[in-house]
């Protein structure tokens, strides 16, 4: 493994360093509509070799991060399944590694991963799904919820159920106060979404009522008065199940 340099500079596998500051222009043309794929590929396979190879705190990173974000998303939407699947790669990297630089990108990333979610080729969509938990994990979950709500409303499967998981995994994230004051605009698209043709929408709906509870207990519960009968009774087989399991767990000898 490299680091970065005061200058930038990376170690290039089996090469002698790269001076990433003075090669970045060259690589950003590269990697613009209109180049061959092949070269455009060529040039997302460095940015990620430098994502792994060079420091956060580097100069090139400072100087070009936005440029690259904006290349690598940009080419989340290539028509060669070879180059959104470099991309994704590249955008999970930098997440790991540039989390606090994201803060300022947070809907834009959003945006664009839920869109890569639904790829054609199942490893490209796989590799979307796992950016968004690491994008939903260390960002602001109120400006997360505000770009989920709108796509919930107006978007059909598989992004609706990704939405919904995403949404899942972001109320455990919030007090009982906060969680209860915004109720009003996650649950009419979730109730909507519980009528889905889709199992799996309804299955994601389930789940996230239940993560709900997990949050605010007993207070959820005149909440869900627009639910059908069997629609409550299946969330509140899922809430037992889950709270009966965490139960079990607390109460398990500890080895």
């Amino acid at each position: 493994a490299g680091a970065g340099g005061g200058g930038g500079a990376g170690v290039s596998a089996g090469g002698p360093p790269v001076d990433w500051v003075s090669a970045m222009p060259s690589i950003l043309r590269q990697v613009q509509a209109g180049q061959p794929a092949e070269a455009q590929r060529e040039a997302l396979v460095k940015m990620h070799r430098m994502t792994l190879l060079v420091q956060p705190d580097a100069p090139v990173w400072q100087r070009h991060f936005e440029h690259c974000l904006e290349a690598v998303l940009r080419s989340l939407s290539h028509e060669e399944s070879t180059i959104r699947e470099e991309a994704v790669g590249c955008v999970k990297d930098m997440l790991r590694s540039h989390a606090p630089r994201f803060g300022a990108f947070t809907e834009h990333v959003l945006l664009r991963l839920l869109a890569c979610g639904k790829d054609a080729v199942r490893e490209v969509a796989a590799a979307a799904e796992e950016a968004l938990e690491r994008l939903a994990s260390i960002s602001d979950p109120h400006r997360c919820i505000a770009v989920l709500v709108p796509v919930m409303v107006k978007e059909p499967p598989p992004t609706l159920q990704l939405a919904i998981s995403l949404q899942s995994r972001l109320v455990g994230r919030f007090s009982q106060l906060q969680l209860l004051a915004i109720l009003p605009q996650l649950l009419p698209p979730l109730f909507e979404a519980f009528k889905n043709s889709h199992a799996d929408v309804r299955k994601a709906v389930v789940f996230c009522l239940v993560d709900m509870y997990l949050v605010l207990g007993e207070q959820l519960t005149p909440h869900l008065a627009a639910l059908s009968t069997s629609q409550l009774k299946l969330v509140t087989i899922y809430i037992n199940k889950t709270t009966k399991a965490r139960a079990d767990r607390l109460d398990a000898p500890h080895l």
